[in-house]
């Protein structure tokens, strides 16, 4: 079996680029011969990484046709990528399988490949359902039809072109019902937000994303503390984001929480970018800005200096950064968002509260701060993931899937195919 993944970009274009990257990098360290196809490369390619787009003026006009159709108000609707570089690979190839589509691949481009290939659509985010946001947020048209979209894509002409989002989630919602592709979803909830607006061909399968703990090997936080030059008698809460700016990462409530625990005197990692509004928001706490770190090894190093990470994202799937916290034995605070009740468990590996409830979060920041069972809860946090987040589990549910799914297509080509779930920790 010969596999093709597909994806925006690589493992530093955002998480959901990254799952496609190790996906890649496990299957072929497992002897499956794996190629990973990426619209935009944010680092040195690895040997088995292509450019999506292709080379030379290939490239240039499928950066050229999707930026037009973006202006229009139909982003990425044309399958350029499909018509001038992946059609002619495919023959190469037993299994097909997408990841993040969103301002890079047309939902199109996966249609026309699974009239050849036995193909899969890891879904990272809502743009897989919506007219286009990444996360509706309170917004619930996307369970009827999407119209008048409060989140209009950057870039569109509001003032000149009309609200497309309703045609566009159609589209998607004709792919899904028509074709024969094997949606995936790394949380139930997400799954649970598809159904509200798909009708799938084929039964969809939840797959949890997994971490690969040869970075995360024990350490004692003592002594990363010690090495990292932060205070040996002071607790430390790790904030992190990509883009800490970001509203939909809910900082705000992570730095009200910190504030309302000046009084402990916890030292604050702050992991991600820090502009100046933060850094003025964190005045009165002792803080050090790591920035974005690239390198896994020291990642899951500064994580381990952490007795709690703060996660206050106020809508995510099911979010690595979690799981990484829990990989380096630190337990999570936070609200209880999206698939994150499926990976931690208020008093045992962590404390989930309401969302945006900043009360309840402030009153479990200290809990978790003044508890004596910190440590045990981290040390379980640890023990789950090992569990149930491992990459080995993670190919072979993969590995499954695809045989799965293509006995099920051999048998009959009507027939849908309902895979068995993995046991996931709910």
């Amino acid at each position: 079996m010969k596999v093709a993944i597909v994806s925006k970009s690589d493992r530093n274009g955002g998480g959901a680029s990254r799952v496609a990257e190790d996906l890649a990098t496990w299957l072929n360290d497992m002897g499956y011969p794996t190629d990973h196809f990426i619209a935009f490369n944010c680092k040195e390619p690895l040997s088995f990484q292509h450019n999506l787009y292709a080379e030379g003026r290939r490239y240039r006009l499928c950066r050229r046709i999707h930026q037009k159709t973006h202006e229009y108000g139909f982003p990425e609707l044309f399958p350029v990528e499909y018509w001038l570089n992946l059609s002619q690979v495919l023959n190469n190839y037993d299994v097909v399988h997408f990841h993040d589509l969103y301002t890079a691949i047309s939902p199109l481009t996966l249609a026309l490949t699974s009239r050849r290939k036995l193909t899969f659509f890891t879904v990272h985010d809502c743009s897989a359902f919506t007219g286009g946001c990444l996360y509706p947020m309170e917004c619930e048209k996307f369970t009827t039809h999407c119209h008048q979209c409060p989140q209009l894509p950057a870039g569109i002409k509001k003032d000149k072109i009309p609200d497309r989002t309703r045609e566009i989630q159609i589209i998607k919602r004709w792919i899904a019902a028509k074709f024969n592709i094997h949606y995936i979803f790394p949380s139930h909830w997400m799954a649970q937000q598809a159904q509200q607006a798909l009708n799938f061909k084929i039964s969809p399968t939840v797959i949890p994303n997994a971490i690969d703990l040869k970075h995360f090997t024990a350490k004692k936080k003592l002594d990363v503390k010690i090495s990292l030059n932060i205070p040996e008698n002071r607790k430390v809460i790790i904030i992190s984001a990509h883009v800490l700016s970001d509203a939909r990462k809910g900082v705000k409530y992570a730095v009200a929480a910190l504030q309302s625990v000046r009084d402990l005197s916890p030292f604050i990692l702050v992991v991600g970018f820090c502009n100046d509004e933060l850094k003025h928001a964190l005045e009165g706490l002792e803080f050090r800005e790591m920035g974005y770190i690239s390198d896994p090894s020291f990642l899951a190093k500064v994580y381990s200096a952490g007795d709690i990470m703060l996660f206050c994202t106020l809508a995510d799937n099911l979010p690595l950064t979690v799981l990484e916290a829990m990989a380096a034995s630190t337990p999570v605070v936070g609200f209880s968002t999206g698939g994150v009740p499926e990976i931690i468990q208020t008093g045992r590996n962590g404390i989930l509260v309401e969302p945006t409830n900043q009360q309840a979060l402030n009153q479990a920041l200290r809990q978790a701060l003044l508890s004596v069972d910190l440590e045990v809860m981290g040390q379980q946090a640890r023990k789950d993931v090992e569990t149930n987040f491992s990459t080995g589990a993670f190919v072979e549910r993969h590995l499954q899937l695809y045989q799965n799914f293509q006995h099920s297509l051999t048998k009959t080509s009507t027939q849908s195919v309902v895979a068995p779930e993995p046991v996931t920790n709910r």
